[in-house]
C-alpha cells in the first residue's frame, strides 16, 4: 500500500562533491594520477593549470599561457572537469587512464592521507532537518565502489536517508527530481549543489526550490539561492524547511 504521506514529505536533494564534504586535496591527487605517465614539462603543465584553476577559477584562463589551456580551463565547471579537460585535450591523456586516475583517487580519499572537510553548519542542519521529518538524499555522479566506505570516514552515512551513485546527472537528477516529487507540490523538494547544470537546473526546470554553491562566481543560471560557501545557503535551506513543515503538517483535530 502507498505511504499516504509520501507526497507530503519533504525532500532535501544534496550533492556530494564540494557540498557534503570540500576541499582540493582530492583535485590535487587526481591531477598528480591523470600526469604521472606524461614527460616532466607537461606534467607540471598540466599540475601548474589545475592549480591556477583552483585559485582563481575560470578568470585563470586570462593567465594562461597557452590557448588550449586558456580554453580547458574556460569550459570546466570545477576542479574534477579541470584536470580532465586540461589532460585529455592538452596533453592527450586517454579516457582509461583518466578513469583509472579517478578511480585511485576515490581510493585515496577513503584514506585518513586524504584531507577533507565537511561543513559542520551544514551537517548539523541536515541532522536538524531530518528530526523535523525532511528525507535526505545524496545524487552523485560518482560510482558506488568506494563510496560507502567515504562516507562512513567522514561520518555521512548516519546524515542521508539514501545514497543514489552513479546518477547520471543531469538526466538522471531530473528523473530521481520526479520519482521523489510523485504528485505532491513541487515546493516540497530542494536540490543543492556546486554544478549548476547538474545539480541545479534540473530542479529549476522543474519550477522546485534549488540552491547553489558558486564557488567561483560562474553564475551559470537561476538559482532560489546563491552563494560561494554552503554556510550562505543554509538560512534559504531553513527558510524552506520552516515554510514547508507549515504548509504540509496534518491539520490538527479539535
Amino acid at each position: 500500500m502507498a505511504d499516504p504521506h509520501h507526497d507530503q514529505q519533504l525532500v532535501l536533494v544534496t550533492d556530494f562533491d564540494g557540498t557534503l564534504y570540500r576541499g582540493d586535496a582530492p583535485i590535487r591527487y587526481y591531477a598528480e594520477q591523470a600526469a604521472a605517465e606524461l614527460p616532466s614539462a607537461a606534467r607540471a603543465e598540466l599540475i601548474g593549470g589545475v592549480e591556477l584553476y583552483l585559485a582563481d577559477g575560470v578568470a585563470a584562463a586570462e593567465r594562461a599561457a597557452d590557448p588550449r589551456q586558456a580554453a580547458a580551463l574556460r569550459a570546466a565547471v570545477d576542479g574534477w572537469e579541470v584536470v580532465a579537460q586540461l589532460a585529455g585535450q592538452c596533453h592527450g591523456v586517454q579516457l582509461p587512464q583518466l578513469n583509472a586516475a579517478f578511480a585511485a583517487t576515490r581510493a585515496h580519499m577513503a584514506t585518513d592521507a586524504c584531507a577533507l572537510e565537511v561543513p559542520a553548519d551544514y551537517a548539523a542542519l541536515l541532522t536538524e532537518l531530518r528530526t523535523q521529518g525532511v528525507r535526505v538524499v545524496l545524487a552523485t555522479n560518482s560510482p558506488a565502489a568506494g563510496l560507502a566506505e567515504l562516507l562512513d570516514r567522514l561520518e555521512l552515512t548516519s546524515l542521508v536517508d539514501e545514497v543514489v551513485s552513479s546518477t547520471g546527472k543531469p538526466a538522471g537528477l531530473d528523473l530521481l527530481l520526479r520519482r521523489e516529487l510523485g504528485s505532491g507540490p513541487v515546493r516540497r523538494i530542494l536540490s543543492i549543489g556546486d554544478h549548476w547544470h547538474n545539480d541545479v537546473a534540473p530542479a529549476a526546470q522543474l519550477g522546485a526550490p534549488c540552491a547553489y554553491i558558486d564557488r567561483f562566481g560562474r553564475a551559470d543560471g537561476p538559482a532560489t539561492a546563491v552563494a560561494p560557501r554552503i554556510e550562505g545557503l543554509l538560512p534559504a535551506l531553513r527558510d524552506w524547511a520552516s515554510a514547508g513543515t507549515r504548509t504540509t503538517a496534518p491539520a490538527e483535530r479539535n
